[in-house]
């Protein structure tokens, strides 16, 4: 086996375990409200998603601390594993984002035919009250995105800075955004927000989850086997 075919084999698996935990651990979740919904006869809302949105930042946490240098010591270069972490990454998106809508579909199903009272939350419901399967399953898929490039973002600036670099830049950027956001008069952001169809507002923050997504390339391109020290 290849130094690629390997790489891509060890991510691969990763992958799968992350993803196969997540749906069983959301799975359990869901037959946990069900469960109550039919045996006390209650109507309730719910959340689902919140696993499996952990599991995708776990993947990406991993895939950089963990996976990054067993691929390397393995033979891979840097930029084969970058290439392979992307179109792994991309699968557990859309995997886990598939595999929370089957849910949905199946508890909408259920609801709308009177045996389950049960509802769960989409962030879909922000563009549409009335279920509207493909966009609620673009919107998913655009947070599952951002998500993953945020988590792989940070943990990549953590492994290049360093515990304490990373945060004094992170309280840096904390404190800026909180004097920017009481100094500002941001009336005009919120109406454009408001008034912005919701379907292109969560494409945009896809959008940003991607471009921190691929911005870790340069980051890790010469990126030590070891992270940075508290004390670097």
């Amino acid at each position: 086996m290849n130094a690629i075919r390997g790489t891509h084999r060890l991510i691969l698996d990763d992958m799968r375990w992350f993803l196969k935990l997540f749906t069983l651990i959301t799975l359990l979740l869901v037959l946990a409200y069900v469960a109550v919904g039919l045996i006390f006869d209650v109507s309730f809302p719910a959340a689902a998603f919140g696993p499996m949105y952990g599991g995708i930042c776990g993947f990406a946490v991993s895939g950089m601390v963990a996976i990054f240098p067993v691929a390397i010591g393995l033979g891979s270069t840097r930029t084969q594993f970058m290439k392979s972490f992307y179109l792994n990454s991309a699968g557990m998106v859309i995997g886990g984002i598939t595999v929370l809508n089957v849910i949905y579909v199946l508890m909408h199903v259920l609801h709308a035919s009177g045996i389950l009272g049960v509802t769960l939350y989409q962030p879909g419901q922000l563009y549409a009250s009335a279920y509207e399967w493909y966009s609620y399953y673009w919107i998913d898929l655009m947070v599952g995105f951002f998500m993953l490039g945020l988590s792989a973002f940070v943990t990549v600036s953590w492994i290049r800075l360093g515990f304490r670099n990373f945060f004094i830049l992170f309280f840096t950027i904390a404190l800026g955004l909180t004097l920017f956001i009481t100094l500002s008069d941001l009336s005009g952001l919120i109406r454009w927000i408001t008034e912005t169809n919701s379907v292109l507002l969560f494409t945009l923050l896809g959008a940003i989850g991607g471009c921190l997504l691929l911005s870790t390339y340069p980051m890790m391109k010469h990126a030590p086997l070891v992270r940075k020290g508290s004390k670097d």
